[in-house]
């Protein structure tokens, strides 16, 4: 959506999600990355908040928003494990918010 700026990356979310992975909780069930990446949804509420008016206006709920999230998934693991940058990650999300999965499910 050409209208959605890249937030700021945001180090507190980041440094929570981190802590996360290696919470005890999380053991080796199924992949502790992803499963740290939706803990709390820090990362998708952060996003969420700064775009929250032009997704809504586009048909988004918070609902929608985070069904759209889950195919994200794998890019928030790459950029906490900083194998992308956050610019890059949130490109991805850019690019599923634009995309024939975003028509999908605003219009369900």
């Amino acid at each position: 959506m050409p209208d959605l700026i890249i937030p700021p990356e945001p180090p507190g979310v980041k440094k929570y999600v981190l802590d996360m992975r290696g919470h005890p909780g999380l053991g080796d069930i199924i992949n502790s990355d992803s499963l740290a990446v939706w803990a709390g949804n820090r990362v998708q509420s952060y996003l969420w908040r700064h775009w929250k008016d032009t997704l809504e206006r586009k048909g988004f709920t918070w609902q929608r928003f985070l069904r759209l999230m889950k195919y994200t998934t794998g890019d928030a693991v790459l950029w906490i494990s900083g194998k992308i940058f956050w610019e890059d990650y949130v490109k991805k999300v850019l690019e599923r918010l634009e995309g024939p999965l975003a028509e999908m499910i605003v219009n369900q």
